[in-house]
């Protein structure tokens, strides 16, 4: 018997059998995988919890003065070595007062001189008791000479580790060359009296009348140069290219040593700052690969490099803290660099995850 001719099957059916038995198991296997990579590159915990390093510069001074222009405000951008204002510097007060009282004495015995002409033996005293003062005026300048050294060198070892502005290094400089300055005219003021003293006899009185008054007149120049110098402008840069996120004071106001005027913020992050937190499983290592994944709406994801890891625990910063409760207090921190063009904002939170190299 012969066999039977195979009935066709109509595409439409082969269709519906395919789209029951075969096409339920591809879409599961398809969705699975799919949720499988979303919950790789999107929702997985991450391994450390990170924030955009802030870098801020501080614009400070060295000596007390006061602010005379100041020509940025707040959040106004800025490029490294840009002028942001202009800073008189002052003497204290107390420095002021003796530089007075000595240019004060210096013409009441001017005066004096040309009064009586006569007098020799007291002029001749006169002399010799400027040459005292300028003795004691030399010793109180070369004690100055010693903290403007003193403070120039801890300046030099700040400046080598880039902690210091290029301005507040020169004024350092500046200061102890002036300092310097001071101290040989000093000195030569007072060999130049001493001389004097040795060589002018009272009996000589045209010849004595004439000493004094020029190096009466050279004193009080002298002095006329240091109260110059006592009030000296100095102009404010940026030492780093940003924000200026606070001014802590106005134009015209009195700024002591040390008090911060301006505070910079870099608009440009370059680092991540992460905790590991214990019990860490592994401890990471520099060059280890680090998965970057923000936080933001439409979520960017990046490739860096651990750059440094920390040697002991510490605090964790309050904006970590505050993105990952319920952890630990402290952690290990680990330096992590940002990839080129990955958009971040100082200060935001980051999810970090570490990969095998």
């Amino acid at each position: 018997m012969e066999p039977l001719p195979n009935i066709p099957v109509p595409p439409r059916l082969v269709w519906r059998e395919i789209r029951h038995r075969a096409l339920p198991g591809v879409v599961f296997a398809a969705a699975f995988f799919a949720a499988l990579v979303l919950w790789k590159g999107q929702a997985s915990a991450p391994h450390l919890v990170g924030e955009v390093e802030i870098v801020t510069s501080l614009v400070t001074t060295v000596e007390d003065g006061s602010l005379m222009e100041l020509k940025v405000d707040r959040y106004q951008a800025v490029e490294k070595g840009q002028v942001l204002g202009e800073f008189r510097v002052s003497d204290p007060d107390s420095v002021r007062l003796e530089l007075a009282t000595i240019s004060t004495d210096l013409q009441v015995m001017q005066t004096r001189m040309a009064q009586d002409q006569q007098r020799i033996l007291q002029d001749f005293e006169q002399l010799r008791l400027s040459w005292l003062q300028e003795r004691v005026a030399l010793a109180t300048s070369r004690i100055e000479l010693q903290f403007a050294e003193s403070e120039l060198s801890r300046v030099t070892k700040l400046f080598a580790e880039k902690l210091v502005s290029d301005d507040q290094y020169d004024l350092a400089k500046n200061t102890a060359e002036s300092r310097r300055a001071e101290v040989a005219e000093r000195e030569k003021m007072v060999a130049e009296i001493d001389a004097s003293l040795k060589r002018l006899a009272p009996d000589d009185s045209g010849r004595f009348n004439t000493a004094i008054h020029d190096k009466i007149n050279q004193a009080i120049a002298a002095q006329e140069e240091l109260l110059r110098m006592a009030s000296k402008t100095v102009t404010l840069r940026a030492p780093i290219s940003g924000l200026v996120t606070a001014v802590h004071h106005l134009q015209g106001e009195r700024v002591r040593r040390g008090e911060a005027i301006l505070t910079i913020t870099a608009t440009t992050p370059e680092r991540i700052v992460a905790y590991l937190r214990q019990p860490a499983t592994k401890t990471p290592q520099v060059n280890d690969p680090v998965e970057i994944r923000s936080r933001a709406n439409r979520r960017q994801v990046g490739l860096g490099k651990v750059i440094r890891v920390g040697h002991h625990y510490e605090n964790i910063s309050t904006n970590v803290a505050a993105a990952s409760p319920g952890l630990a207090a402290t952690g290990l921190p680990v330096l992590i660099s940002l990839p080129e063009n990955f958009a971040l904002l100082p200060g935001e939170i980051v999810d970090l995850a570490l990969r095998p190299n």
